[in-house]
Parts: structure tokens; C-alpha cells; sequence
């Protein structure tokens, strides 16, 4: 038997057009799935970080992010720069 982790990076990669509203759906699947190749949901708790339905929620969002052509990959130079404070806007003494 492989270890679950790369059991894991499998299953997961296996799922091609994943849609935001098959995540419930998508983390039942895989205890099941886990369950049936004789891993069980301890281990899987341990390989997803504790928590499997914010594994897959965290999963599935990067892959999106990722895939998507409006989305940045990283956010623009400027988000970066703070503007010195406007002359007007003081703090109240």
C-alpha cells in the first residue's frame, strides 16, 4: 500500500473541472474513496492537515486561482506601496 499522502496528491490531481459547488460533495468522496483503498479516516485527518472538507475548500480554490486567466498570480507591484497620508487627513489630537 502507498503511502496516503501520495495516494492524496493523486485523488486530488485526478480531478479535472472541479466547480466551487462540488467541494461538499468532492470531501465525502474522498473519505469514501479513502476508505475503500484501505486507509482510514484517521490517517486521511492526518494527511489533510487535520481538517479534510478545508484540505479539499483550500485545494480547490488555489486550483482555481490558479487556472483562472482574470485572476492575478500575484498581486501588483503598487498593492505593496503605502501612499504617504494626505495633507488633509490628520489625526484628530
Amino acid at each position: 500500500m502507498r503511502i496516503i499522502d501520495d495516494w492524496l496528491d493523486d485523488w486530488i490531481s485526478e480531478r479535472k473541472n472541479i466547480m466551487a459547488d462540488d467541494i461538499a460533495s468532492l470531501g465525502a468522496r474522498l473519505q469514501e474513496s479513502a476508505l475503500s483503498e484501505g486507509y482510514s479516516l484517521g490517517k486521511l485527518r492526518d494527511a489533510s492537515d487535520g481538517d479534510v472538507d478545508r484540505f479539499v475548500r483550500r485545494v480547490v480554490v488555489s486550483r482555481m486561482i490558479s487556472e483562472s486567466s482574470i485572476a492575478p498570480l500575484q498581486p501588483p507591484r503598487q498593492a505593496f506601496y503605502i501612499h504617504p497620508p494626505h495633507p488633509e487627513h490628520r489625526a484628530i489630537p
